[in-house]
């Protein structure tokens, strides 16, 4: 069924075709057009170029009225079912404490600086992914659920800071108990974590270990990276993060400099790609340019019979 972007446009109609059959009744030419044949048309007997002397002043009306119909904006409407895409769904789980944020070793910047600089760079590849954000120090917050927003979350991103989060510590089971929470009613088969701390989880309600049992009986992976260079400052512990990733079927990364953590980034980036099922989408197939299409062609074979043909003039 034909519908209508602009319908109130259709109502230009009548007053075209008022004036074109008022012209006619009156004998005068519509809308300014007058036909004029060289020669005599012979009385009584039938003549094309009579015939065309009383069509041809017509085109133009028809053409008029043509261009109103494409403005009027006509069109259908079709609905498809639900479509599947590949894609993934992660949750970005952030440390954001004080070793994160105070540390020199990625000069001139922080860890968590670079972190959020480079998963700016990871959030605009999964383009098919559903992502979420969460943020831990000595607790675990939630700052983006899944979403397909990119820009909101890397605003969201932007803004995670080391007082997001007031307690002090690292609560790296609390942040991956929060991050299961989020993903446990996920449509995707494949359900991921990415987990970016020192490691030094020295505080929260549960620890890794048991955190970890959790993820692996909700079917979630746990990609971990281990950031920073162990020095005297500030305390790394990168064999428990080896841990929690093995036991779910995740790996395990190093990064040291901002070269290597970009690399494991795109690492990351190459996981599997699973189906997500879609909500139906509708689309609207407009036919403007059929009809604007038609008045061009008729405008065109007006001018043609007036400049060419019969010559004759307005």
């Amino acid at each position: 069924m034909t519908e209508w972007e602009s319908p109130y446009y259709l109502f230009l109609i009548f007053p075209i075709w008022i004036w074109t059959f008022y012209s006619y009744w009156k004998n005068e030419p519509a809308l300014g057009i007058e036909l004029r044949i060289p020669g005599k048309v012979q009385s009584g007997s039938f003549s094309l170029k009579r015939f065309l002397s009383s069509v041809v002043p017509l085109v133009r009306p028809i053409a008029l009225t043509l261009f109103v119909i494409a403005v009027a904006g006509p069109g259908k409407r079709y609905r498809f079912l639900p479509d599947e895409t590949k894609g993934v769904d992660i949750i970005l789980a952030l440390d954001v404490s004080g070793s994160m944020s105070k540390s020199r070793d990625f000069l001139p910047e922080t860890r968590l600086g670079v972190s959020k600089k480079l998963l700016k760079e990871f959030i605009r590849k999964r383009e098919n992914d559903r992502l979420g954000l969460v943020v831990f120090a000595g607790g675990a917050y939630l700052q983006s659920p899944l979403t397909s927003d990119r820009e909101v979350l890397e605003e969201i991103l932007s803004q995670a800071e080391e007082e997001t989060v007031p307690e002090q510590g690292t609560a790296i089971g609390d942040a991956l108990i929060l991050s299961c929470y989020r993903l446990r009613r996920s449509p995707a088969k494949s359900k991921v974590i990415v987990l970016i701390t020192d490691g030094a989880s020295n505080t929260g309600r549960i620890d890794p270990v048991t955190a970890t049992e959790i993820a692996k009986g909700v079917g979630v992976k746990i990609y971990s990276i281990g950031i920073g260079k162990e020095d005297q400052s500030y305390e790394v512990n990168f064999e428990i993060l080896d841990i929690l990733s093995k036991r779910t079927g995740g790996v395990f990364y190093r990064a040291e400099d901002i070269s290597e953590l970009r690399e494991v980034l795109a690492s990351i980036d190459s996981l599997e790609k699973d189906l997500l099922i879609l909500p139906p989408e509708e689309v609207r197939e407009s036919e403007s340019l059929i009809f604007l299409t038609y008045a061009l062609a008729l405008l065109g074979l007006d001018l043609l019979l007036r400049s060419w043909v019969f010559r004759y003039y307005v």
